[in-house]
């Protein structure tokens, strides 16, 4: 390599971590900007609620609040400081992921600058693709962010192995040991990772037989080690499995008669799948196409008209961007930006499918893409499928959790535009540039998503009243919002004081029963489409004897009049609605909704 294409390549890498690295302190000064903004009553609500009760509450879909729960505690319960820990995660595993990806593709690119600035530009551009785990979902940590975090931490053990197999070293014992330890901790947070799992211990094993299928043995021995470490930690620090297991197992038997099946999920997961790259291909299929054509053409002339028709191409998939609202965050947009993803990857898949086709029959030459080992494309495959694969479970579209994973795919990208640097020019900046233009789109989409169209919260600009109850100390809320829990706390106070008051909120308002101080009976999870489930749930927590003080029954808020189902479950309790229960005041003097008091202390005490 001549000195000046040396310097060249230089200032290329230093102008990808400008930019790149400006994208990324964009997403993440705004998550820290956004971490005391608003307060989701809904999902984020039933987040904390299980959290703020972790070790009380054994009855939850997933096992994910005995990791957020301690950490949750230590915080002093404190909201703020919990989103703020969430940032953190997220930044450190996506740098520890670029850095990964970057020291094993060294090896793969030997003709790239021998300089730490190849690391700290691959690096920059995956910790601005990181930016999509602010996108839309709250910001509190829930399931999903230690199923992603986690499958991105075990890639970086499958790269790391892959680097010393590749250098004829051996691999060392700590990786197998972290993976089995992050395993252990992503099936506690949610059973259904063992899908993005399973596939990521292919990856791995593929890799070490590579050396021998002797470390492919060391390798699993050690990673079911460090697997019995996370269940003897869980056993003795944090709670006993033979508790925790079976709350888990019952409240999916709750809702196996009601939710999808596997083979229903499969189908809905395929048919929505196949809807989406059918409006990726109709928005942006001229962008493909011309980027085919630029990998594979050949003469002056096709190459000329290559690059005409990607400047054309490009002008009409970015202006589709803006009129779709493709770079836009929040749960609105979840049907709109996962094009514009989706596109980019697209863009990487059809480049170095041409180049490799290029190098097949002569057109040109793309030794690096065609020089590539099993073992590489495994892990190239293996990032193709992970942002999908790790979402597995969820009972929405695939996309709507698969994307956050985006540094997968960007990381795909850097490989394939490293890859065919022997193509012409026009086709590595066609890449170049859908590369930077997806980290811009992430950027405003986390931007978005966390300023303008935050999840179930009103927007910045609204959220100027600092919240005056406890539970959600240091936060902002609209001043209706604020002025609304103030009074109803205020009205319960006379009910809710000493705090763990059992309360049941139907539908959707966990977040009010942390917020009132209150207790879940049963699950914390209440939802107007699984009332069966909700009523087995309270039910479930009665059959050995009411799961609270007899001087202290729940107190119950309804956002809606209650159903023969509730009232048959507290039965279950010993409860009779009708008899036991009265309504503190009218729906409208109570924030519209209904507030019932047990009668015996309704005769007694007035709201104040």
């Amino acid at each position: 390599m001549g000195v000046s294409s040396a310097r060249k390549r230089i200032v290329l890498l230093v102008g990808v971590i400008v930019v790149a690295g400006g994208l990324a302190a964009w997403w993440i000064l705004t998550a820290g900007r956004a971490a005391n903004e608003g307060f989701d009553i809904t999902d984020e609500g039933y987040y904390l609620l299980s959290y703020r009760w972790w070790d009380s509450t054994p009855l939850a879909l997933t096992g994910v609040q005995y990791i957020y729960g301690p950490l949750f505690e230590w915080f002093g319960y404190d909201i703020v400081r919990l989103r703020l820990f969430r940032l953190l995660t997220v930044v450190v595993v996506h740098l520890l992921f670029g850095y990964s990806f970057m020291r094993w593709l060294r090896g793969r690119r030997p003709r790239m600058p021998a300089t730490k600035l190849w690391e700290l530009a691959g690096m920059a551009v995956i910790l601005a693709a990181g930016g999509m785990c602010y996108g839309w979902l709250p910001q509190s940590p829930g399931y999903n962010d230690v199923v992603l975090l986690g499958a991105l931490t075990l890639v970086s053990c499958v790269l790391w192995m892959a680097t010393a197999v590749d250098r004829g070293q051996p691999v060392p014992f700590w990786l197998p040991v972290i993976a089995g330890l992050v395993i252990g901790l992503m099936v506690l947070a949610k059973w259904t990772s063992v899908v993005v799992i399973g596939l990521i211990v292919v990856a791995a094993v593929v890799v070490l037989a590579g050396q021998s299928w002797r470390a492919v043995a060391r390798g699993i021995l050690f990673a079911v080690g460090g697997l019995a470490v996370v269940a003897l930690v869980v056993q003795l620090f944090v709670v006993r499995l033979n508790v925790a297991v079976p709350g888990i197992v019952t409240v999916n038997k709750f809702i196996a008669g009601t939710s999808y099946s596997p083979t229903e999920l499969l189908q809905f997961y395929w048919s929505s799948g196949i809807k989406l790259l059918g409006k990726t291909l109709r928005a942006h299929g001229l962008l493909l196409l011309a980027t085919a054509l630029t990998v594979i053409a050949r003469w002056r002339w096709l190459r000329i008209a290559s690059a005409v028709l990607v400047l054309a191409a490009l002008v009409l998939s970015v202006r589709r961007v803006v009129v779709d609202g493709g770079a836009l965050g929040g749960s609105a947009n979840t049907a709109s930006y996962p094009v514009t993803l989706l596109a980019a990857v697209l863009v990487a898949v059809v480049a170095a499918a041409g180049a490799l086709i290029a190098g097949k029959v002569g057109v040109t030459d793309c030794s690096r893409l065609s020089q590539e080992n099993t073992r590489t494309w495994v892990i190239l495959g293996l990032l193709v499928l992970l942002p999908l694969v790790q979402a597995f479970g969820t009972n929405t579209p695939l996309y709507t959790i698969g994307f956050n994973a985006f540094a997968a795919w960007a990381a795909v990208m850097i490989a394939v535009l490293t890859g065919i640097w022997a193509t012409p020019i026009v086709a590595r900046a066609t890449l170049g540039l859908v590369l930077v233009g997806s980290l811009v789109a992430t950027a405003s989409i986390a931007y978005t998503g966390l300023f303008r169209y935050p999840y179930r919260s009103p927007d910045h600009s609204q959220l100027t009243a600092a919240a005056t109850l406890p539970a959600l100390k240091g936060l902002y809320l609209s001043p209706v919002t604020e002025q609304n829990y103030s009074r109803l706390a205020a009205d319960l106070r006379p009910y809710t004081e000493p705090a763990g008051r059992p309360m049941l909120a139907f539908d959707k308002m966990a977040g009010l029963v942390l917020m009132l101080g209150g207790r879940p009976v049963g699950e914390a999870w209440i939802a107007p489409k699984e009332r069966e489930r909700t009523a087995a749930g309270i039910e479930h927590v009665c059959r050995d004897g009411r799961p609270w003080d007899p001087s202290r029954p729940p107190l119950i808020i309804l956002n809606r009049p209650i159903s023969d189902l509730e009232i048959t479950a507290l039965q279950a309790c010993g409860l009779d609605f009708h008899a036991d229960y009265g309504q503190l005041a009218p729906a409208r003097e109570t924030i519209g909704l209904q507030v019932w008091v047990p009668k015996a202390e309704l005769s007694v005490r007035k709201p104040g």
